[in-house]
């Protein structure tokens, strides 16, 4: 097995002073200049591919051909020698040991990631009883948390990893969801609830609510008045009569040993009710948690951090809310390596800047940190070809300027929140600076727009915010936007490249997302592949220029002549 190397990085790392113009600089080479020439013709020929729009609509369809007519081999050949060697650092974490140390000697971090994900597959489960169909789901769960394990550990070699997780790998799809469904018919339960729109509901709507749930009460015997006795006077933080939907949501929880039962839907009546869950879907549920919450005692032992992927739509509100219960239980103890649990927002999604700022307010009142990695998002395609089948509203933003619009108040508000606290801190003389010890929250700038990273680094350069100060990170992903993540890693930004991994028949989803996100961004392409032909066509000039140098003779010199 090949060392970690755990130095600390050898690129300079000299601040922000330059850092602007550099990434301004279109003929920056700096993402290209170290590559081989083999490595420079790969990346020329992965990103031409991506540019044929036919070729890369047509994948999905072009590799299920090939696995019915038997012919994997050779395609999953070309797609390892391709796309793959792109796009990943290799099939076991093992593999991607060089790679975390060649990006921490360019002065950039590691996301390892285990690329596994699972979507919704009914017509594989037709055949199936639902007893079948749990214990295959939880075996895969635990064989992937120990993979998982094994990738905290890999990662933990390097101070400053990160360890990415997929909730879909960790459970039952078709759980989360179910999961999903339940509180997103809660919540819009709680909004019809407000009949005067104040955000808010009184005790009597409180209780009509929980008449709504599945199953509400919590004990056998005990009426539903004494229940919602007892949960409002909880929920009710500030003692005025009324509960908004972060405080309820926090108190009527399926993370809650205490509240889960109320979610149980055998004995509901469904025309009156939520969406409930069966006994065994809570019981598979809390199996989820105690898997991740494992997972991050793993992390919090060996100092490295969790990022936890967004997924589909469909699964969102289930992935936040494990996202939720993890940050409250194990970013709540501040030290100077900052949160341990990151969340991922798609803020291409319509309603990400609102979960994104009711997230927020959840942190606050629960004292912990929201560490928040934000991304455009990676399931357009899927997304709305799924909501045009089924009839639903797209739930993407109408237009690429509505996503920039989306995502440039998703950092404005993480930013002003820093601010707003450096200014507390100052007025009340308890510090005079921000740091991972003392802030509200932490922002990961995930984006392969340039624009953006240069806006970020603008605002931080504006707020006094250090690139080395861990309040701001950027990442993007392993092959692709080499020039922005080298150019930060040299002026000493805390920056980060995904490195996924896997077998090759696993990554394949991530590989297809990988090559779409390409072809809808061809403009930054475009710059891509021509700073790689402009290195290519030095090195091929330079090595003319040195054969013809060593091409022409020498003329040894005759005896001197004398007259």
């Amino acid at each position: 097995m090949e060392a970690l190397s755990g130095s600390t990085p050898t690129a300079p790392a000299t601040g922000s002073g330059n850092v602007l113009q550099d990434l301004k600089d279109e003929q920056n080479r700096i993402g290209v200049e170290k590559k081989s020439t083999s490595e420079l013709l790969l990346s020329m020929l992965v990103y031409k591919m991506c540019t044929i729009r036919l070729l890369v609509e047509m994948s999905p369809k072009l590799i299920s051909l090939a696995e019915m007519l038997h012919l994997t081999p050779p395609v999953y050949w070309f797609i390892r020698k391709t796309f793959f060697a792109q796009f990943c650092g290799g099939e076991s974490a093992d593999d991607c040991i060089g790679t975390m140390n060649g990006l921490r000697n360019a002065g950039i971090n590691s996301i390892l990631d285990l690329s596994i994900e699972v979507d919704l597959d009914e017509s594989d489960l037709s055949n199936q009883t639902p007893e079948e169909i749990r214990a295959r789901f939880n075996k895969s769960a635990d064989n992937i948390a120990q993979q998982i394990s094994t990738c905290i550990e890999t990662a933990s070699a390097l101070s400053k990893s990160f360890t990415a997780i997929k909730i879909t790998a960790m459970g039952s799809p078709l759980l989360l969801q179910q999961v999903s469904s339940t509180l997103t018919a809660l919540e819009k339960q709680f909004k019809t609830m407000d009949q005067d729109r104040d955000g808010k509901v009184t005790k009597e709507e409180f209780k009509q609510l929980m008449k709504m749930l599945p199953s509400p009460s919590l004990n056998k015997g005990e009426t539903v008045d004494s229940v919602v006795e007892q949960l409002f006077k909880e929920a009710d933080r500030d003692q005025d009569g009324m509960v908004d939907w972060v405080d309820f949501a926090s108190t009527i929880s399926l993370n809650r040993d205490e509240t889960r039962a109320l979610f149980l839907g055998e004995n509901a009546a469904p025309s009156e009710t939520l969406p409930g869950l069966a006994k065994e879907d809570l019981e598979d549920y809390k199996r989820l948690l105690t898997r991740m919450e494992n997972l991050c005692e793993q992390a919090k032992k060996t100092h490295t951090r969790l990022m936890i992927d967004a997924e589909q739509s469909y699964f969102q509100p289930a992935i936040d809310n494990v996202a939720l219960h993890l940050m409250e239980n194990f970013n709540d103890d501040r030290h100077v390596e900052g949160p341990l649990i990151f969340n991922t927002y798609q803020m291409y999604l319509k309603d990400a800047f609102g979960r994104l700022k009711q997230d927020y307010t959840h942190a606050q009142r629960n004292g912990y940190v929201l560490a928040a990695k934000l991304v455009r998002g990676a399931y357009m395609v899927s997304e709305r070809k799924r909501a045009a089948e089924l009839g639903l509203e797209d739930p993407i933003c109408d237009g690429i300027e509505a996503t920039h619009t989306s995502y440039n108040a998703g950092v404005d508000f993480m930013l002003e929140k820093m601010i707003q606290q450096k200014q507390k801190l100052i007025q009340d003389s308890k510090a005079s600076s921000l740091s991972l010890k003392n802030t509200p929250v932490v922002l990961f700038v995930a984006s392969h727009n340039k624009d953006s990273v240069i806006r970020t680094c603008e605002r931080m350069q504006e707020l006094d915010l250090a690139p080395q100060s861990g309040l701001v990170m950027f990442g993007q992903l392993m092959g692709m936007c080499d020039q922005i993540s080298y150019t930060l890693g040299q002026h000493g930004y805390g920056i980060y490249k995904y490195v996924p991994y896997g077998p090759i028949h696993h990554v394949i989803p991530y590989l297809i997302r990988r090559a779409q996100e390409n072809a809808s961004v061809l403009g930054g392409v475009a710059v891509e592949r021509n700073l790689l032909w402009e290195e290519f066509k030095m090195r091929m000039i330079a090595h003319k220029e040195r054969a013809q140098i060593q091409a022409v003779p020498i003329v040894p010199a005759g005896p001197a002549s004398t007259l």
